[in-house]
Protein backbone atom coordinates (compact mmCIF):
# COMPACT_ATOMS: atom_id res chain seq x y z
CA UNK A 1 0.00 0.00 0.00
CA UNK A 2 1.59 4.01 -1.23
CA UNK A 3 1.82 6.61 1.59
CA UNK A 4 -0.87 8.30 -0.21
CA UNK A 5 -3.41 5.48 -0.30
CA UNK A 6 -2.98 5.13 3.30
CA UNK A 7 -3.23 8.48 4.13
CA UNK A 8 -7.04 8.39 2.09
CA UNK A 9 -7.89 5.76 3.65
CA UNK A 10 -7.28 7.07 7.07
CA UNK A 11 -9.51 10.21 6.32
CA UNK A 12 -12.08 8.01 5.53
CA UNK A 13 -12.07 5.69 8.74
CA UNK A 14 -13.31 7.24 11.76
CA UNK A 15 -10.29 8.21 14.00
CA UNK A 16 -10.92 6.07 17.12
CA UNK A 17 -11.27 3.19 14.90
CA UNK A 18 -7.63 3.82 12.79
CA UNK A 19 -6.25 4.24 16.30
CA UNK A 20 -7.67 0.96 17.41
CA UNK A 21 -6.22 -0.90 13.73
CA UNK A 22 -3.07 0.68 14.34
CA UNK A 23 -2.10 -0.25 18.32
CA UNK A 24 -3.41 -3.87 17.20
CA UNK A 25 -1.17 -3.86 14.53
CA UNK A 26 1.53 -2.58 16.73
CA UNK A 27 0.27 -5.17 19.17
CA UNK A 28 0.91 -8.03 16.62
CA UNK A 29 4.25 -7.09 15.86
CA UNK A 30 5.34 -6.29 19.53
CA UNK A 31 4.62 -10.24 20.01
CA UNK A 32 6.57 -11.44 17.30
CA UNK A 33 9.42 -9.12 18.68
CA UNK A 34 9.24 -9.99 22.00
CA UNK A 35 8.76 -13.64 20.40
CA UNK A 36 12.07 -13.80 19.10
CA UNK A 37 13.98 -12.05 22.40
CA UNK A 38 12.29 -14.33 24.74
CA UNK A 39 13.74 -17.13 22.68
CA UNK A 40 16.96 -15.95 22.03
CA UNK A 41 17.87 -15.17 25.74
CA UNK A 42 16.04 -18.84 26.34
CA UNK A 43 18.08 -20.52 24.33
CA UNK A 44 22.04 -18.60 24.68
CA UNK A 45 22.05 -17.62 28.64
CA UNK A 46 23.78 -19.03 31.63
CA UNK A 47 20.56 -20.69 33.20
CA UNK A 48 20.88 -24.30 34.46
CA UNK A 49 19.06 -25.78 31.26
CA UNK A 50 21.48 -24.65 28.89
CA UNK A 51 24.83 -26.40 27.84
CA UNK A 52 27.96 -25.31 30.23
CA UNK A 53 29.84 -23.49 27.39
CA UNK A 54 33.03 -21.61 28.35
CA UNK A 55 30.93 -18.14 28.19
CA UNK A 56 27.84 -19.20 30.51
CA UNK A 57 30.37 -20.54 33.08
CA UNK A 58 32.73 -17.36 32.54
CA UNK A 59 29.42 -15.10 33.69
CA UNK A 60 28.37 -17.52 36.42
CA UNK A 61 32.47 -17.47 37.68
CA UNK A 62 32.08 -13.49 37.54
CA UNK A 63 29.19 -13.40 39.22
CA UNK A 64 30.36 -15.53 42.25
CA UNK A 65 33.73 -13.90 42.44
CA UNK A 66 32.21 -10.09 42.36
CA UNK A 67 30.03 -11.76 45.39
CA UNK A 68 32.97 -12.91 47.50
CA UNK A 69 34.63 -9.40 46.84
CA UNK A 70 31.25 -7.77 48.12
CA UNK A 71 32.02 -9.68 51.04
CA UNK A 72 35.49 -8.78 51.89
CA UNK A 73 35.11 -4.94 51.12
CA UNK A 74 32.74 -4.62 53.89
CA UNK A 75 33.83 -2.03 56.51
CA UNK A 76 32.25 -4.77 59.23
CA UNK A 77 33.61 -7.54 58.06
CA UNK A 78 32.45 -11.42 59.09
CA UNK A 79 34.83 -13.75 58.98
CA UNK A 80 34.06 -16.91 58.18
CA UNK A 81 31.04 -15.51 55.54
CA UNK A 82 30.32 -16.94 52.03
CA UNK A 83 29.63 -20.52 52.35
CA UNK A 84 27.19 -20.46 49.91
CA UNK A 85 29.46 -18.50 47.04
CA UNK A 86 32.25 -20.52 47.46
CA UNK A 87 30.39 -23.63 47.04
CA UNK A 88 28.60 -22.51 43.88
CA UNK A 89 32.07 -20.56 42.69
CA UNK A 90 34.02 -24.55 43.35
CA UNK A 91 31.09 -26.45 40.82
CA UNK A 92 31.73 -23.92 37.93
CA UNK A 93 35.46 -23.96 38.74
CA UNK A 94 35.21 -27.86 38.69
CA UNK A 95 32.91 -27.59 35.01
CA UNK A 96 35.54 -25.64 33.84
CA UNK A 97 38.26 -28.10 34.30
CA UNK A 98 35.98 -31.01 32.94
CA UNK A 99 35.47 -29.34 30.17
CA UNK A 100 39.21 -28.75 29.92
CA UNK A 101 39.19 -25.21 29.45
CA UNK A 102 42.03 -23.37 30.06
CA UNK A 103 42.99 -22.74 33.63
CA UNK A 104 45.36 -20.01 32.49
CA UNK A 105 42.19 -17.85 31.35
CA UNK A 106 41.61 -14.43 32.95
CA UNK A 107 38.65 -15.83 34.36
CA UNK A 108 39.45 -18.86 36.23
CA UNK A 109 42.71 -16.67 36.97
CA UNK A 110 40.59 -14.23 38.51
CA UNK A 111 38.31 -17.31 40.49
CA UNK A 112 41.14 -18.70 42.12
CA UNK A 113 43.01 -14.82 43.09
CA UNK A 114 39.63 -14.16 45.03
CA UNK A 115 40.11 -17.20 47.17
CA UNK A 116 43.89 -16.46 47.73
CA UNK A 117 42.47 -12.90 49.19
CA UNK A 118 39.67 -14.59 51.21
CA UNK A 119 42.63 -16.61 52.79
CA UNK A 120 44.73 -13.38 53.38
CA UNK A 121 42.39 -11.73 55.20
CA UNK A 122 42.06 -14.09 57.63
CA UNK A 123 45.58 -14.74 58.12
CA UNK A 124 45.50 -10.61 58.50
CA UNK A 125 42.95 -10.72 61.21
CA UNK A 126 44.01 -13.20 62.70
CA UNK A 127 41.53 -15.18 62.02
CA UNK A 128 41.30 -19.32 61.12
CA UNK A 129 40.67 -20.06 57.23
CA UNK A 130 36.73 -22.01 57.10
CA UNK A 131 37.15 -25.74 56.88
CA UNK A 132 35.18 -25.82 53.60
CA UNK A 133 37.19 -23.13 51.93
CA UNK A 134 40.16 -25.50 53.29
CA UNK A 135 38.67 -28.52 51.97
CA UNK A 136 37.52 -27.32 48.90
CA UNK A 137 40.46 -24.95 47.58
CA UNK A 138 43.43 -26.39 49.20
CA UNK A 139 45.90 -25.60 45.95
CA UNK A 140 44.65 -21.77 46.73
CA UNK A 141 44.96 -21.70 50.22
CA UNK A 142 48.55 -23.51 50.10
CA UNK A 143 48.97 -20.60 47.25
CA UNK A 144 47.29 -17.55 48.92
CA UNK A 145 50.41 -15.55 49.27
CA UNK A 146 51.36 -15.87 45.16
CA UNK A 147 51.86 -12.73 43.63
CA UNK A 148 49.33 -12.28 40.75
CA UNK A 149 48.86 -10.99 37.16
CA UNK A 150 47.76 -7.62 37.78
CA UNK A 151 44.88 -8.19 34.79
CA UNK A 152 43.25 -11.33 37.28
CA UNK A 153 43.88 -9.51 40.48
CA UNK A 154 40.72 -10.29 43.06
CA UNK A 155 39.88 -8.65 45.92
CA UNK A 156 39.75 -5.27 47.34
CA UNK A 157 41.54 -2.33 46.59
CA UNK A 158 41.65 0.87 49.17
CA UNK A 159 39.41 3.99 47.94
CA UNK A 160 40.81 7.43 50.00
CA UNK A 161 39.01 10.82 49.90
CA UNK A 162 41.93 12.39 49.15
CA UNK A 163 42.81 11.09 46.73
CA UNK A 164 38.91 12.41 44.90
CA UNK A 165 39.54 15.83 46.66
CA UNK A 166 40.55 16.83 42.51
CA UNK A 167 38.99 15.13 40.56
CA UNK A 168 37.21 18.15 38.79
CA UNK A 169 40.44 18.94 37.33
CA UNK A 170 41.05 15.52 36.16
CA UNK A 171 41.42 14.80 32.31
CA UNK A 172 38.31 12.92 31.12
CA UNK A 173 40.90 8.95 30.77
CA UNK A 174 42.51 9.65 34.19
CA UNK A 175 38.53 10.68 36.14
CA UNK A 176 36.73 7.71 34.35
CA UNK A 177 39.60 4.90 35.07
CA UNK A 178 39.57 6.28 38.47
CA UNK A 179 35.57 5.65 39.24
CA UNK A 180 35.26 2.78 41.72
CA UNK A 181 31.59 2.03 43.11
CA UNK A 182 31.56 2.38 46.70
CA UNK A 183 28.95 1.25 48.94
CA UNK A 184 29.66 2.76 52.44
CA UNK A 185 30.06 6.49 52.97
CA UNK A 186 30.82 8.51 55.27
CA UNK A 187 27.79 10.14 57.70
CA UNK A 188 27.85 13.38 56.52
CA UNK A 189 25.46 15.26 54.67
CA UNK A 190 25.52 15.54 50.50
CA UNK A 191 25.88 18.94 48.80
CA UNK A 192 22.84 19.11 46.69
CA UNK A 193 24.57 21.41 44.63
CA UNK A 194 26.61 18.70 43.75
CA UNK A 195 24.12 16.52 42.76
CA UNK A 196 22.42 18.98 40.73
CA UNK A 197 25.51 19.49 38.83
CA UNK A 198 26.28 15.85 38.03
CA UNK A 199 22.82 15.91 36.37
CA UNK A 200 23.56 18.81 34.39
CA UNK A 201 26.93 17.28 33.36
CA UNK A 202 25.33 13.80 32.01
CA UNK A 203 22.62 16.17 30.04
CA UNK A 204 24.84 15.73 27.42
CA UNK A 205 24.08 12.03 27.08
CA UNK A 206 23.41 11.14 23.41
CA UNK A 207 19.89 9.66 22.83
CA UNK A 208 17.83 8.67 19.90
CA UNK A 209 16.97 11.62 17.42
CA UNK A 210 17.78 13.53 21.23
CA UNK A 211 14.78 12.75 22.57
CA UNK A 212 16.27 13.25 26.24
CA UNK A 213 13.40 11.12 27.73
CA UNK A 214 15.66 9.89 30.70
CA UNK A 215 14.25 11.06 34.27
CA UNK A 216 16.06 11.32 37.50
CA UNK A 217 14.48 11.38 41.09
CA UNK A 218 16.66 11.82 44.02
CA UNK A 219 15.94 10.44 47.57
CA UNK A 220 16.65 12.17 50.30
CA UNK A 221 14.23 10.48 53.44
CA UNK A 222 15.78 7.64 55.14
CA UNK A 223 12.63 6.06 55.79
CA UNK A 224 11.71 5.72 52.17
CA UNK A 225 15.10 4.90 51.45
CA UNK A 226 15.08 1.50 53.67
CA UNK A 227 12.16 1.27 52.32
CA UNK A 228 13.07 1.07 48.62
CA UNK A 229 16.67 -0.64 48.74
CA UNK A 230 15.09 -3.42 51.21
CA UNK A 231 12.51 -3.93 48.25
CA UNK A 232 15.34 -4.07 45.63
CA UNK A 233 16.71 -6.00 47.52
CA UNK A 234 20.67 -5.79 46.99
CA UNK A 235 21.57 -3.61 49.77
CA UNK A 236 21.87 -6.02 52.77
CA UNK A 237 24.74 -5.65 55.00
CA UNK A 238 25.29 -1.99 54.30
CA UNK A 239 24.38 0.84 55.86
CA UNK A 240 21.65 2.96 54.02
CA UNK A 241 23.25 5.88 51.83
CA UNK A 242 22.49 9.48 52.43
CA UNK A 243 21.15 9.96 49.20
CA UNK A 244 19.42 7.04 46.69
CA UNK A 245 18.89 8.26 42.75
CA UNK A 246 16.39 5.97 40.51
CA UNK A 247 17.05 6.78 36.66
CA UNK A 248 14.12 5.99 34.83
CA UNK A 249 12.86 6.62 31.15
CA UNK A 250 9.46 7.86 30.16
CA UNK A 251 8.18 5.93 26.89
CA UNK A 252 5.96 8.54 25.96
CA UNK A 253 8.93 9.99 24.11
CA UNK A 254 9.11 6.37 21.65
CA UNK A 255 6.94 6.13 18.72
CA UNK A 256 7.50 3.11 16.75
CA UNK A 257 7.29 -0.62 18.43
CA UNK A 258 10.54 -0.60 16.72
CA UNK A 259 11.91 1.47 19.52
CA UNK A 260 10.84 -0.60 22.26
CA UNK A 261 14.50 -1.88 23.71
CA UNK A 262 15.35 2.21 23.61
CA UNK A 263 14.89 3.42 26.97
CA UNK A 264 17.04 0.86 28.16
CA UNK A 265 19.87 1.91 25.67
CA UNK A 266 19.32 5.99 26.00
CA UNK A 267 18.69 5.25 30.24
CA UNK A 268 21.74 3.27 30.61
CA UNK A 269 23.83 5.98 28.65
CA UNK A 270 22.58 8.58 30.83
CA UNK A 271 23.37 6.36 34.07
CA UNK A 272 26.92 5.85 33.23
CA UNK A 273 27.05 9.51 32.55
CA UNK A 274 25.83 10.38 35.83
CA UNK A 275 27.98 8.06 37.27
CA UNK A 276 30.50 9.86 35.82
CA UNK A 277 30.10 12.89 36.98
CA UNK A 278 29.40 12.22 40.47
CA UNK A 279 32.49 11.20 40.15
CA UNK A 280 33.55 14.69 38.79
CA UNK A 281 31.63 16.11 41.55
CA UNK A 282 33.94 13.66 44.57
CA UNK A 283 31.01 12.34 45.44
CA UNK A 284 31.13 7.64 45.47
CA UNK A 285 28.63 5.85 44.27
CA UNK A 286 27.12 2.69 43.75
CA UNK A 287 25.00 1.58 40.83
CA UNK A 288 22.27 -1.25 41.76
CA UNK A 289 20.23 -2.65 39.82
CA UNK A 290 16.40 -2.61 38.67
CA UNK A 291 15.94 -6.12 37.34
CA UNK A 292 13.15 -7.10 39.98
CA UNK A 293 10.16 -9.53 39.95
CA UNK A 294 7.14 -7.60 38.85
CA UNK A 295 5.64 -7.56 42.93
CA UNK A 296 9.00 -5.72 43.84
CA UNK A 297 8.84 -3.39 41.27
CA UNK A 298 4.95 -2.56 42.22
CA UNK A 299 6.11 -1.83 45.45
CA UNK A 300 8.99 0.58 44.61
CA UNK A 301 6.24 2.44 42.10
CA UNK A 302 4.01 2.59 44.69
CA UNK A 303 6.23 3.86 47.60
CA UNK A 304 8.12 6.77 44.90
CA UNK A 305 5.33 7.35 42.67
CA UNK A 306 6.72 6.00 39.74
CA UNK A 307 4.24 6.23 36.60
CA UNK A 308 3.63 3.28 34.57
CA UNK A 309 4.79 5.18 31.82
CA UNK A 310 8.40 5.25 32.87
CA UNK A 311 10.56 2.10 32.83
CA UNK A 312 13.33 1.60 35.62
CA UNK A 313 16.87 1.78 34.91
CA UNK A 314 18.67 1.93 38.14
CA UNK A 315 19.44 3.09 41.69
CA UNK A 316 22.54 4.67 42.82
CA UNK A 317 23.44 4.83 46.03
CA UNK A 318 25.26 8.48 46.36
CA UNK A 319 27.32 9.65 49.83
CA UNK A 320 30.72 11.28 50.07
CA UNK A 321 33.67 9.17 50.39
CA UNK A 322 35.15 8.08 53.54
CA UNK A 323 38.84 8.77 54.76
CA UNK A 324 39.28 4.99 53.61
CA UNK A 325 37.45 2.17 52.46
CA UNK A 326 37.96 -1.45 50.38
CA UNK A 327 36.54 -1.89 47.75
CA UNK A 328 36.08 -4.47 45.01
CA UNK A 329 39.15 -5.15 42.70
CA UNK A 330 36.17 -6.01 39.85
CA UNK A 331 39.28 -7.00 37.27
CA UNK A 332 38.78 -5.88 33.39
CA UNK A 333 39.05 -7.95 30.12
CA UNK A 334 41.91 -6.85 28.04
CA UNK A 335 40.13 -4.55 24.89
CA UNK A 336 41.07 -7.56 22.54
CA UNK A 337 39.08 -9.59 24.46
CA UNK A 338 35.75 -7.72 23.36
CA UNK A 339 36.84 -6.42 19.90
CA UNK A 340 36.11 -7.40 16.70
CA UNK A 341 36.67 -6.55 13.27
CA UNK A 342 35.47 -7.21 9.88
CA UNK A 343 37.57 -5.61 7.01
Amino acid sequence: MTMGAKQQIKKMVPNHAWRTLQRAKANMKLKSYYNRQRKRFLNNCAGPWNSEQSERLRGTMVYYIHRIEKGLSHQHFRDGFGKSAFSELKAVMEQWRKHSYPVDDVTYQAAQNVIRAYVRKHHAIGKPVPQFVSEWFPTEVASADKSCDSVAEAGTKTVRAADKRNNASLDYATLFAGRTSVREYEETAVDREKLHNAVAIAMKTPSVCNRQAYRILFIHNPKFIERALTSQGGWRGYSMPPVLALISVDVRSFVSVEERNEPYIDGGLFAMSFLTALEHESLAACPLNTMMRANQEQEIRKLLGVPDYEVLIAFVAIGNFPESIESPVSFRYQPEFITRELN
